[in-house]
C-alpha cells in the first residue's frame, strides 16, 4: 500500500511568537514580530488529511490520527508546533468542539421554555444523570477553547500577557483558581488596564460557568415530576353573581319547609348539620385526654356533600394565643367550598376524564388530574366570638355588650372598652337596644340551649354580620348567657378538584385563599399567623365582600329536628367539647353552621351550554373532543353570548396533570436557563470570531504542548 508523507508544512498562513520578553517575576509574552510566509503547496490528499487532522484534534480525538496511520498505512508525522494558524476553514473546523454541547444546551433551553409533558413514568430516568455528566464535560472543554481563543486574540493583537494567563484554560474546573497566585499575577501585571480587566473578566466568567453549567444542564435535561397544563375552558352557571354571592340575606330567600332540619344535602341553610356533630364527636375522641391542651381541637375538617361533589367544612380554633390580649382567645373560623361551584367543577372534571378517550394526547397515563378555578370565585368565611355573662333575674335591665372578633378594624376598637359591669374578659361594644331582661323571653324550654338572634347595626358594629345571645340550661332565676358576635364575608379563593384514572368518580374539592396582590396585612402577630392559614379573617382586607344577615334568615340555621324534638343548636351542644367551656363549643358551632348555610346560596345553579364533541369510532359515539380541549384553543361549551354575558356567572377552569416533563416551573430551572444562555452566547461569539479572523491553534491543548 502506498504511503503518503505529510512532513511538509500545510498550506496555511502561520504566525509564531518571535520573541518572549520576561518583564516581571511572573513573566509575560511579548508581541509578534511578523507572520511567517506561506508554506509550500500541499497535494490534494495532503490537504484533505490536514483538515481531517485539524478536525480530529479540535474534538480531542488525537487517538484517531494514530488509528488512521496504522489502518491505512498513512504516515502522519507531527508538524512543528505553531502558536497560531490563520485559515478560516481550519478555524471553523476547530470550532466543531462546540457543536455537541451547544446543540444539547439549546435543545434543553427550547424544550423547557416551551414546556413538554413526557408521561407519568419514564424508564431509565436515572441514566439521564450519566448523560448530564457527559454534557457537563463537553461544555467545560468548550469553555476552555473559548478562553484559549481569547488569550490568543490578546497576543495576536500585540499585547503582552503573564505566563499564568496562558494556562488559565486548563484550570477552569478548579474554583480555587479564582483566588490563585496566577490570577493575582494577571491582576497585578503591568499590562494595560483595559486588557487586564478583559482577561480577568473572561477567566472569572469561564470558571463560574464551568462550575455551574453541569448542574444547570442536569436540571434542564432530567424531566421533573410536577403538574403540567392539560387544557382550559370557560364554564357558565345559570345564576347571577348577586344570587350566588349575595351581600344581604333575608328569610325570603329560603323555602319555608327549611324550618325543619334535614340531614340530606339541599338548599336549606341547616342541611347536613350533622357534619358538625361528627366534628365535635371526633374532636372529643381523636386524641387521648392527656395530650389535649385547653385550646386544642381536632380534626381539621369534616366532609360535606353537594348535588354532585364532595366538599370540606374547615374549622380553625384558638386563632389568637396571646394570653394578655383583650380578644377572645377561643374564637373560631370556618369556611367551605361553595356548593354550586363545586358541583360545576365536579361535572367538568368528569367530562375531562371522558374526553381522554377521544384524544391522542399523552395524558391518559397521568398519575393525577386536577381541575382548578383560580380567579373570580368566592366562598364563605365566618368567624364567631362568644363571651360568657349572666342575667340577674327578671329585673336586670342592664344592656348587653357583644365582644369584638379578633382582627377587627381599628375604628371598631376605638368604640370599645373593657366593661366593668359585665363578665366579658375582652373588648366589648354595648348594645342599648337589648336589655338582659328582654332575653329571658326567648322561646324554648329552660333545660335546652336557646338562641336569640340580634341584628347588629353598622355603626358601631362595622364588620359584624349578626349577633346571637345563647341562653344556657338553667333551673333557677340566674340565667347564664353567651353573647356572640358573628362575622361573615365572601373571600376570593382558588378551588381544586382531583381525579385519577383508577378512581371511580371525582375527588374531594379543596381550596385556598387567592390573593394575587399579596394584600393580606402583616402588621401584627395575629395577621402574620392567619395569613399563613387556609382560613383568614382579617378585616377590612379579607374577606373582600362583607355579608349582612337578617334574623329571619339566621333562624333557618337553627330549625327544629322533629325526630329529636329539639333544635339543631341544642342537639349540637349536647355533644359539645369535653373539658372545654361552653364558649368554645358555641364558637365552633356558630361559625360552622353559618359557613355551611352560606355555601348553599344558588344551590340549584347548573352548568349551561353545548359541549363540543367529536365522533369516536371505538365507542361508536360522539363524546367530548379531547384534542380540542387539551389544546386550550377555546371554550368547550357553546352558549348564547347575549344571555351568558347578562345573566350568567362565568368561571374559568384550568386542567393540569401530574407526571414528568420539561418546563420552567420554579426558580431553579429559570436560573439554569439563564446560565446556559450565557454559555451559548459565548459559543456563538467564539464561532463568529473564528470565522471572521481565521485564527486558531493546535498547540494549546495540554501543558506539554504549551
Amino acid at each position: 500500500m502506498p504511503k503518503f508523507g505529510l512532513d511538509e508544512k500545510p498550506r496555511v498562513e502561520e504566525a509564531e511568537i518571535a520573541s518572549i520578553q520576561w518583564t516581571s517575576s511572573w513573566g509575560s509574552v511579548g508581541s509578534l514580530d511578523k507572520p511567517l510566509p506561506l508554506a509550500p503547496e500541499l497535494t490534494r490528499i495532503q490537504s484533505y488529511f490536514a483538515y481531517a487532522r485539524a478536525t480530529l484534534q479540535s474534538l480531542g480525538l488525537n487517538i484517531l490520527v494514530y488509528v488512521l496511520q496504522h489502518s491505512f498505512g498513512i504516515t502522519l508525522n507531527e508538524i512543528p508546533k505553531k502558536a497560531f494558524h490563520r485559515d478560516r476553514w481550519m478555524a471553523l473546523l476547530r470550532s466543531l468542539i462546540h457543536v455537541m454541547p451547544f446543540t444539547i444546551a439549546m435543545g434543553e433551553i427550547i424544550i423547557n421554555w416551551r414546556g413538554y409533558y413526557v408521561g407519568a413514568n419514564i424508564d431509565g430516568l436515572n441514566y439521564m444523570q450519566f448523560a448530564a455528566k457527559l454534557h457537563e464535560m463537553a461544555m467545560q472543554s468548550s469553555l476552555a477553547v473559548i478562553v484559549f481563543c481569547y488569550v490568543r486574540h490578546v497576543l495576536f493583537s500585540g499585547d503582552a500577557l503573564p505566563i499564568g494567563a496562558l494556562l488559565s484554560g486548563l484550570q477552569l474546573t478548579q474554583i480555587s483558581y479564582l483566588w490563585s497566585m496566577e490570577l493575582w499575577g494577571i491582576a497585578s501585571s503591568k499590562i494595560p488596564l483595559r486588557r487586564r480587566l478583559g482577561v480577568m473578566s473572561m477567566i472569572i466568567l469561564a470558571v463560574l460557568l464551568a462550575s455551574t453549567v453541569g448542574p444547570s444542564g442536569a436540571i434542564l435535561l432530567i424531566p421533573n415530576l410536577s403538574y403540567w397544563p392539560a387544557g382550559s375552558t370557560n364554564i357558565w352557571l345559570n345564576t347571577t353573581a348577586a344570587d350566588l354571592w349575595p351581600s344581604k340575606l333575608d328569610g325570603s330567600m329560603v323555602p319555608s319547609y327549611c324550618s325543619q332540619a334535614a340531614n340530606v344535602s339541599s338548599i336549606c341553610p341547616a342541611s347536613e348539620w350533622h357534619a358538625l356533630s361528627d366534628y365535635l364527636s371526633l374532636a372529643n375522641g381523636i386524641l387521648p385526654a392527656a395530650f389535649l391542651g385547653p385550646f386544642t381541637v381536632s380534626p381539621y375538617s369534616v366532609q360535606l356533600t353537594g348535588q354532585g361533589s364532595l366538599r370540606q367544612l374547615i374549622i380553625q380554633h384558638h386563632i389568637y394565643d396571646n394570653e394578655t390580649a383583650p380578644y377572645d382567645r377561643g374564637a373560631a373560623q370556618a369556611t367551605t367550598q361553595h356548593s354550586a361551584i363545586a358541583d360545576a367543577l365536579s361535572a367538568t372534571s368528569s367530562l375531562w376524564d371522558i374526553a381522554l378517550q377521544n384524544s391522542d394526547s399523552p395524558f391518559f397515563d397521568q398519575r393525577d388530574a386536577v381541575q382548578s378555578i383560580v380567579a373570580d370565585s368566592y366562598q364563605p368565611y365566618t368567624l364567631a366570638s362568644c363571651g360568657a355573662d349572666v342575667i340577674e333575674g327578671n329585673t336586670d335591665d342592664r344592656p348587653v355588650a357583644f365582644p369584638i372578633p379578633p382582627g377587627s378594624p381599628l375604628d371598631m376598637l376605638q368604640e370599645a372598652d373593657i366593661r366593668t359591669d359585665t363578665a366579658l374578659p375582652m373588648f366589648a361594644i354595648e348594645y342599648p337596644a337589648l336589655t338582659r331582661s328582654d332575653i329571658l323571653n326567648t322561646p324554648g324550654p329552660k333545660s335546652d340551649y336557646r338562641i336569640k338572634w340580634v341584628e347588629l347595626p353598622e355603626n358601631p358594629f362595622n364588620g359584624s354580620s349578626v349577633g346571637a345571645v345563647i341562653l344556657q340550661p338553667t333551673t333557677n332565676d340566674t340565667q347564664g348567657i353567651l353573647l356572640c358576635n358573628i362575622a361573615a364575608g365572601w373571600g376570593s379563593t382558588s378551588m381544586n378538584m382531583s381525579s385519577s384514572p383508577a378512581a371511580s368518580g371525582t375527588g374531594l374539592a379543596s381550596s385556598s385563599i387567592y390573593d394575587p396582590d399579596a394584600t393580606l396585612p402583616q402588621a401584627n402577630d395575629y395577621s402574620r399567623r392567619i395569613a399563613e392559614s387556609v382560613i383568614t379573617f382579617s378585616l377590612p382586607i379579607f374577606p373582600q365582600r362583607k355579608i349582612n344577615i337578617s334574623t329571619d334568615w339566621a333562624e333557618y340555621l337553627n330549625p327544629l329536628i322533629p325526630t329529636l324534638n329539639m333544635t339543631v343548636f341544642n342537639a349540637l351542644m349536647s355533644v359539645k367539647l369535653i373539658d372545654h367551656e361552653d364558649t368554645t363549643s358555641a364558637n365552633i358551632i356558630l361559625a360552622g353552621l353559618l359557613a355551611n348555610g352560606l355555601a348553599r346560596t344558588g344551590f340549584n345553579a347548573q352548568l349551561q351550554g353545548e359541549i363540543k364533541t367529536a365522533f369516536n369510532p371505538t365507542l361508536n359515539a360522539s363524546i367530548p373532543d379531547g384534542d380540542y380541549w387539551f389544546s386550550g384553543r377555546g371554550d368547550m361549551f357553546s352558549v348564547d353570548p347575549i344571555i351568558s354575558n347578562a345573566d350568567w356567572v362565568r368561571l374559568h377552569i384550568s386542567s393540569s396533570v401530574e407526571g414528568y416533563g420539561f418546563g420552567l416551573q420554579g426558580f431553579a430551572p429559570k436560573l439554569a436557563t439563564a446560565i446556559l444562555l450565557i454559555y451559548c452566547t459565548l459559543v456563538v461569539g467564539h464561532i463568529c470570531y473564528a470565522g471572521i479572523s481565521g485564527i486558531s491553534s493546535t498547540s494549546w491543548d495540554s501543558m506539554t504542548e504549551m
